[in-house]
């Protein structure tokens, strides 16, 4: 194809020399070049790294600080606080938020979208640092804060369940031993990056006393642990430093066994007798009671260990290994120990890849038939070598760079295959014109590098141009995305080279044109439809000689998308596609850990009565193991949560599962809150809608929750809500009558530690059993800390006397309502009410429609208090306006390059129309399809902007090449447009062929609300590119004078 208007032209005589034929002249120089091509495509093929997602950058560390015996408002003054100041002096962090519950403090950070993961862990020093430098600020009873850095938005590779498999009850000591020492073994794996093990029952030495005999010796919990603790022998007793030596002394007598700790001397009230622990108590080994989270597969109580490869380690060659390691240790351990592979990240990336390199491969084939129909079959073989070239290429660049193969950088492959090709062809195209003309190999290769250069150039710079506010995008989204347009990116420029140097030399060696007195031949020249090839010049002539109409006619389309805008509802990201989903249950606030997983045990009986559930797992008093990237590990110490991830027959069921199970369930247990959610795409959102309300007091935060509350569940498609800061749980208030306590000679504090000692236990010493060291816990046998009556007779030990008295004699219990927590956003009080929608809603759209709806519920917010959105709509905002801040940079770089070019302002301005008028294709491509505007319609929408560019690019090209056209000559516009239509009808074929396997062999809704776009809407941008930019052209172009058609035309 000549891109100059097809005018007859003289043979160029002397041969082309210089850089533009250097490859053509030197043919060791092409064929070596295409080897190394090759090689280094081959290598990182074989070397780079396979993930079934992309890595999500860890900025959300969390801080956990347990102050037991504290309300939530002395945590909130005492240790919150406290945190938070110390950590505002970080610049790096962007928002810090914070619940204060009874005995803990949750403190969770969100460092800012720039930082990245060559500086995240820096940062994360820099939190630990000022969470050390503020520890010795905290309370005395304050234990020291957890810095928990290792939450990232990550799905572990391997998740295993140690269950016990042998008969009678499950060996809990034996699962628990074995689940660490699997976990140590897998640790020690190369490319083993972390590895955590959850419901793990934590043992420990148990010194049950008889209270009763206890007080008569006037001893009470705290001290007999004290003096337990002080018999355990386990520190430096000085240094022995010798002229020649040093020894090091330690008191022998550690504790050791169960016997040793049972004949321990123990000093009576009065000091003046001695017992033994034994003689006090029973000593034996136990549970920490109640536990803090319980796991369970399929029913069964089991032990997970979860563990998640490094970055840049091949997952399936880590996999083989740990499943070898797994069975070996299933094996020797015998059959009471079952290991069950409950979650395999392994088979979901083989799958996902599989899948899109097959549609990559699929539009590779569909492409280049496209190319032979139009071109012939000898141009289609070395325009689609241009294919395998860039690819390798790509790859290449993915491995400099660090990149692994995941979804989203085969998917920027996928967006650039129409794109990459789009450069062959018309290099290609302009070899075999001039050869045609008459021109050598060498001058033809020559003149069309030379003259296809700035063209060229200019499309790939707008196309970096317009894919760049994706490679540069930060935050959680960026991380997503981001390699799609690095891909792109990488494509674009790499096919450039490839068809300045090597397409075009392949061109001047075997394209071959066909004499003009020879009979065409469609599989050689390429098709043509002869009534169709006679009728489109009139029609061009009919259109350009009204451009004012003509630019209507193409505007047509564009318009009618910005119409139909408005009634296009709004997403974030879509919901994946996969056989699980999760399920979340809330249980009222006071409910026992075992309460809590007998609803569960219910729940997954009911779930079970569905078709099409195979697997439940379930972790109760916590946050399930991370088995999707998506989710959020965001509950800790929650005796009335659980969280189970559920695995179907397949992805169809689960879609269908997720709705019936969420209504069967509702009905079935109302006395839970139960939640069924698919997993979902992008950046983690632990709610669908999240209002977040800022006031100064409790009681009306408390208020205006709930009101908003109110509000919400009145929502046809809201299913459950939450508040952070509910209303009061109950709680048991000891009143003391203090004149009586003083009396008796004891304080109010002597109360609360003796009662507290009693119940939850006193913790001294501890027994060493390789590798593990086992607490001893002193306290009361459950048969007398069960009831309220049992402790209200508790004994309550005089200090230094032998004497007690009863707890009731110095007041009575009573139930009482207490704050059940208090949060805080950016250091202000903040009662952040969430909502759950339906499967399949839209909460952006949900969300902003109750925001314009809450006056006239009735809603009112009084003065100092402030409402504001998070949620999805949140981070769909902040991930849009993160797109858009190198948007002005951008489009100036890219207008500065269209004129610099064309050298006209007025060609800049027919460009913008052609960016302009894409929107509105991708507009109307996606109300086509009845989907959402989300953040993968943007993305499509900035593809097709730079394919759209592309072509009108080669239009305007050759339309400014000649000249007769600037005086406004129509026969001469049509001409050149009619030789430029196989170049546009190519790129348009070339493009939907790329992505029809993505539209008809995939299901769902990721990806094919981004190939709709670009499908649907280079269909329109090949109206706007051969009618909108010629008439664009004629029409501004300065006063010359209309040439008529010619009667013979």
């Amino acid at each position: 194809m000549n891109t100059d208007a097809p005018q007859p032209t003289q043979p160029t005589e002397e041969p082309a020399r210089g850089i533009a034929t250097l490859f053509f002249r030197n043919r060791y120089l092409l064929w070596l070049s295409i080897a190394v091509i090759g090689v280094a495509g081959l290598s990182a093929i074989l070397n780079l790294p396979r993930l079934e997602d992309p890595r999500i950058v860890n900025r959300g560390p969390l801080i956990v600080t347990a102050v037991p015996g504290a309300n939530a408002e002395r945590v909130e003054a005492l240790v919150t606080e406290v945190l938070e100041e110390a950590l505002d002096e970080i610049e790096t962090i962007k928002h810090i938020s914070s619940t204060s519950r009874a005995g803990v403090s949750v403190v969770s950070i969100e460092l800012a979208d720039d930082v990245h993961a060559g500086n995240n862990e820096q940062i994360f020093a820099e939190v630990r640092d000022k969470v050390r430098s503020a520890t010795p600020l905290l309370p005395p009873e304050a234990q020291t804060p957890v810095v928990d850095d290792k939450r990232e938005a990550v799905a572990f590779t391997l998740l295993l369940g140690v269950t016990w498999d042998g008969p009678g009850d499950p060996q809990l000591g034996v699962m628990a031993r074995l689940a660490d020492e699997l976990g140590d073994q897998l640790r020690n794996l190369p490319g083993t990056e972390l590895v955590r093990v959850y419901g793990e029952p934590q043992e420990e030495i148990v010194v049950e006393v008889d209270r009763d005999e206890l007080a008569e010796a006037g001893i009470d919990v705290r001290s007999l642990a004290q003096q337990i603790g002080n018999a355990d022998a386990k520190r430096p007793a000085g240094t022995l430093r010798g002229a020649t030596s040093d020894l090091i002394i330690e008191v022998d007598g550690e504790l050791d066994t169960l016997r040793r700790v049972a004949s321990l001397p123990i000093a009576t009230g009065l000091g003046d007798s001695l017992l033994t622990v034994g003689d006090l108590a029973t000593v034996e080994r136990g549970w920490q009671s109640p536990e803090g989270e319980i796991g369970l597969y399929n029913g069964q109580r089991t032990v997970f260990v979860a563990a998640r490869v490094g970055a840049a380690v091949q997952v399936t060659d880590w996999a083989a290994a740990a499943y070898e390691l797994t069975d070996r240790f299933a094996a020797e351990r015998g059959p009471s120990i079952r290991i069950d592979r409950i979650f395999e990240q392994e088979p979901y990336t083989t799958t996902r890849l599989r899948e899109l390199v097959f549609n990559l491969l699929a539009g590779a084939v569909v492409i280049i038939l496209a190319v032979m129909i139009i071109m012939g079959l000898r141009s289609a073989v070395i325009v689609c070598a241009a294919l395998p070239l860039t690819v390798a290429l790509v790859m290449f660049g993915w491995q400099l760079l660090g990149v692994p193969i995941h979804q989203m950088s085969v998917f920027g492959l996928i967006i650039a295959l129409g794109l990459l090709i789009d450069n062959a062809i018309v290099m290609t195209d302009e070899v075999f014109s001039r050869k045609a003309q008459g021109d050598s190999s060498l001058a033809a290769v020559g003149y069309a590098v030379g003259h296809l250069f700035l063209p060229l150039l200019a499309s790939t710079i707008t196309t970096v141009l317009a894919f760049a506010p994706i490679l540069l995008l930060p935050g959680g989204a960026g991380d997503f995305v981001g390699t799609i347009g690095l891909s792109v990116i990488l494509a674009i420029c790499a096919s450039f080279l490839v068809a300045m140097t090597i397409t075009a030399s392949l061109a001047g060696l075997f394209t071959k044109p066909t004499p003009a007195d020879e009979k065409r031949r469609w599989y050689r020249d390429g098709a043509t439809l002869g009534p169709v090839s006679r009728a489109y010049p009139k029609l061009l002539r009919r259109l350009y000689a009204m451009p004012i109409a003509a630019i209507f006619v193409a505007a047509a389309l564009p318009f009618a998308g910005f119409a139909v805008a408005p009634t296009l509802g709004s997403q974030f990201f879509p919901p994946v596609d996969r056989n699980m989903f999760e399920l979340r249950l809330w249980m009222p606030s006071d409910t026992a850990i075992h309460a809590t997983l007998d609803e569960a045990r219910a729940v997954e009986q009911t779930l079970r009565t569905l078709d099409g559930v195979e697997e439940v797992s379930w972790l109760v008093g916590g946050s399930h193991p991370t088995v999707y990237y998506n989710l959020v590990m965001d509950q800790d110490r929650s005796a009335n949560y659980a969280q189970a991830a559920v695995t179907t027959t397949s992805a169809a069921a689960t879609r269908r599962l997720v709705e019936e199970a969420q209504q069967l369930l509702d009905e079935k247990h109302p006395g839970a809150q139960i939640l069924t959610r698919n997993f979902g795409q992008g950046p983690p959102v632990v709610a669908d809608l999240e209002y977040r309300i800022y006031g100064p007091d409790i009681t009306r935060l408390q208020q205006l929750g709930d009101d908003l509350r109110v509000v919400l569940q009145k929502h046809p498609q809201v299913l459950h809500t939450q508040a952070a800061m509910p209303r009061g749980e109950p709680k048991l208030f000891f009143n003391a009558d203090e004149d009586a306590a003083r009396l008796a000679g004891l304080s109010l504090a002597d109360i609360g530690n003796q009662l507290e000692a009693g119940l939850e236990g006193g913790v001294s010493g501890s027994i060493l059993e390789s590798p593990e060291a086992m607490p001893v816990r002193v306290r009361f046998p459950e048969s007398q800390r069960a009831e309220l009556d049992d402790i209200a007779s508790s004994p309550l030990v005089v200090p230094a006397s032998n004497q007690w008295v009863n707890a009731a004699s110095l007041g009575r219990f009573e139930l009482r309502p207490e704050l059940g927590g208090i949060a805080r956003f950016d250091g202000r009080r903040t009662n952040t009410v969430s909502a759950y929608t339906r499967s399949g809603s839209l909460p952006i759209d949900i969300s902003n429609e109750v925001m314009s709806n809450l006056s006239d519920r009735g809603f009112v917010l009084p003065a100092g208090y402030r409402l504001s959105l998070g949620g999805a709509s949140e981070q769909s905002s902040e991930a849009n306006a993160n797109l858009a801040r190198y948007a002005p940079i951008l489009v100036v770089m890219m207008v500065a390059t269209l004129i610099l070019t064309f050298r006209s302002i007025r060609m800049a301005l027919i460009l913008g129309g052609v960016a302009f008028s894409a929107v509105g294709l991708a507009l109307l491509a996606t109300w086509c399809y009845s989907f959402p505007v989300s953040f993968n319609m943007i993305l499509g929408t900035l593809g097709l902007i730079g394919v759209a560019l592309n072509d009108s690019i080669v239009v305007l090209a050759a339309l400014k090449a000649d000249p007769r056209i600037a005086q406004r000559d129509l026969d001469a516009t049509v001409q050149t447009v009619v030789g430029c239509t196989r170049h546009i009808i190519s790129t348009t074929a070339t493009t939907v062929g790329g992505f029809l396997p993505l539209l008809v062999l995939v299901g769902g809704a990721f990806w094919p609300q981004l190939a709709i776009v670009l499908v649907g809407g280079i269909i329109g941008a090949t109206l706007v590119a051969l009618i909108f930019v010629p008439a664009a052209f004629l029409l501004l172009q300065p006063g010359a004078k209309r040439t008529t058609p010619s009667p013979a035309a």
